[in-house]
């Protein structure tokens, strides 16, 4: 072997390890992380030992085959799943392992889902109002006399659902039951019940499933503007390699539960190793 084909070696060798290396940033200092996670489901190992840390108005994709653990370490991060002993949650620095849902979307944790959770005989404007409820957390005295403190809430609400609504292109689907809408308009309501939070960060599982080409599109300027605008972090499940290398900062690659590579879209997509997984090839 040739000087230089050993240097190439040991420059390939390096940049593979830095793609197996651990989180950019630690998981207690980051907006959301977890360390040392780990979910089984009786012989099953969903997610097996990850540790991420994202950072604040980061855009961090996760990608990887079916059943590599995408969505259940999602479910973990926002509350759904609790970790098996030995796995920490960070949300903004806190440890929040163990705390239910609604106690993360009130601190700043925002996540929409692959299935749609909306009310379906409910209209556009109801379904993004209900989520506001959680947000503001009224006491009871001024929920029921809905006068005073409960009728400034009320009407602070309102304002804030109308301003998402028209952003997200549905001013015109507001008093449309969601049964009665297509997926496209669907995703956008649920990513509206998402922002009704006002999260620093959001989990995103497959927004764009199912979606038309313009639909995916416009989906994407949205995300785009809320990233750059408002500083939001994202963290997005998503299949089209395309879609996840042009938006992304970084992406996280699992398999079979567990990461094996994390960098910026051009270095992963060019490993081998993400190449086998997603080929079967070497």
């Amino acid at each position: 072997m040739s000087v230089d084909d050993a240097n190439v070696g040991s420059d390939t060798d390096a940049a593979a390890a830095s793609l197996r290396s651990g989180p950019a940033i630690p998981p207690e200092d980051a907006v959301i992380g977890c360390r040392d996670v780990t979910k089984t489901f009786g012989t099953v190992t969903a997610v097996d030992d990850v540790s991420i840390g994202i950072e604040p108005g980061e855009w961090v994709s996760i990608v990887g085959p079916n059943g590599a653990g995408k969505t259940t370490l999602l479910n973990i991060l926002n509350g759904f799943y609790t970790p098996d002993p030995g796995g920490t949650v960070y949300l903004s620095g806190e440890d929040v392992t163990g705390t239910p849902e609604h106690y993360r979307a009130r601190n700043g944790l925002g996540r929409t889902f692959q299935g749609l959770e909306l009310f379906e005989d409910e209209d556009v404007i109801e379904n993004v109002m209900t989520v506001r409820a959680v947000k503001n957390r009224p006491n009871l005295l001024s929920a029921m006399l809905f006068y005073g403190a409960g009728r400034k809430t009320e009407a602070e609400n309102m304002r804030r659902v109308e301003e998402i609504l028209d952003y997200l292109e549905l001013w015109e689907h507001r008093h449309s039951k969601i049964a009665t809408l297509p997926l496209g308009v669907r995703r956008r309501v649920d990513l509206a019940r998402s922002l009704a939070l006002e999260p620093d960060v959001l989990l995103l599982d497959e927004a764009m499933s199912g979606l038309t080409f313009d639909e995916k599109y416009d989906m994407i300027r949205f995300l785009t503007d809320l990233h750059e605008q408002e500083d939001l972090a994202l963290v997005m499940i998503e299949h089209d390699l395309e879609v996840v290398t042009s938006v992304s900062d970084r992406m996280i690659v699992m398999q079979k539960g567990g990461v094996i590579a994390r960098g910026p879209p051009e270095a992963v997509t060019e490993d081998p190793e993400v190449a086998r997984v997603y080929t079967g090839v070497d």
